[in-house]
């Protein structure tokens, strides 16, 4: 069997211990042939000396500034020089992976090859019976950004195989080629979105984005900034204006605009009181 070459992109920032559950879990990988990078976004917490220590057969790129999701993968990659045949997965550091994740994300590549990026199964890491990613939806008109299936019952329905929408930046892979022909992660988006962004521009090139369900898992949901917070759904907010911006035509602004004041804000909105109260 062909097993192309895997790099595994790790980023962190002051979560030196998320980051050892994930990278540990990385290190029970069955693939034959990948290799990773941690890449610090200028942590204060003594995290780059915590890893060489627990992880000294991983690379570490330390970067000066943090430059966040994006910046911070982009020049993980630039600092790695793959060969035109490379993989690259991008992962959060708040995952636990399977031993075979690896292996189902890159079969979809091997088996058609208008496939450009693959993305596994997510289950919350703290209801493992429970969807959070199995496919994503894009709607223009609505200006909406879902996850399929998220918050059920994982189950048969959400274990087969199929192009979607888009790929969330969680976990995604890609060959290196592709993702330079793309031009890397638009560092416009600071944080949100740059996933979405990077996935409908592969569409654009009439590429499939594949969800993998036997590839699977595990989120700790937001960890950076909590998953109901203010901080996060301003990010969220502010990600989306400007993928929607950048990618919606005229027509699709104005209905998305109407959308997102009739519906979308305001039930955001209740929501954030919504969990607000619950936390009491």
């Amino acid at each position: 069997m062909n097993y192309p070459k895997i790099h595994l992109i790790v980023l962190n920032w002051n979560d030196k211990e998320l980051s050892r559950k994930c990278l540990s879990s990385i290190e029970k990988v069955s693939y034959p042939n990948y290799e990773v990078l941690i890449v610090d976004n200028n942590s204060q917490d003594g995290s780059v000396d915590f890893f060489k220590e627990h992880f000294p057969k991983y690379d570490i790129l330390s970067l000066k500034d943090n430059l966040k999701y994006a910046g911070g993968n982009n020049a993980g990659v630039d600092y790695l020089k793959p060969e035109e045949e490379d993989f690259l997965v991008f992962i959060n550091n708040d995952t636990i992976v399977s031993s075979d994740f690896l292996d189902h994300l890159i079969d979809p590549f091997l088996n058609d090859a208008n496939c450009i990026i693959t993305v596994p199964k997510i289950l919350f890491a703290m209801d493992i019976n429970k969807i959070w990613y199995a496919g994503g939806i894009v709607n223009m008109w609505k200006g909406t950004i879902d996850h399929i299936g998220i918050r059920n019952f994982d189950g048969p329905r959400y274990s087969f195989i199929m192009e979607t929408d888009y790929a969330t930046g969680c976990c995604l892979c890609i060959s290196y080629v592709d993702f330079k022909k793309l031009n890397y992660f638009d560092t416009m988006f600071s944080m949100y979105c740059e996933d979405v962004d990077l996935s409908i521009r592969a569409r654009k090139m009439n590429r499939k984005i594949v969800y993998s369900p036997k590839s699977i898992i595990l989120h700790s949901v937001s960890q950076s900034l909590g998953e109901n917070s203010f901080k996060k759904i301003q990010n969220k907010l502010s990600g989306q204006v400007k993928l929607f911006w950048k990618h919606a035509s005229g027509l699709q602004i104005i209905t998305l605009t109407f959308h997102w004041l009739l519906f979308y804000l305001p039930l955001g909105f209740l929501k954030l009181i919504y969990f607000k109260l619950k936390e009491k």
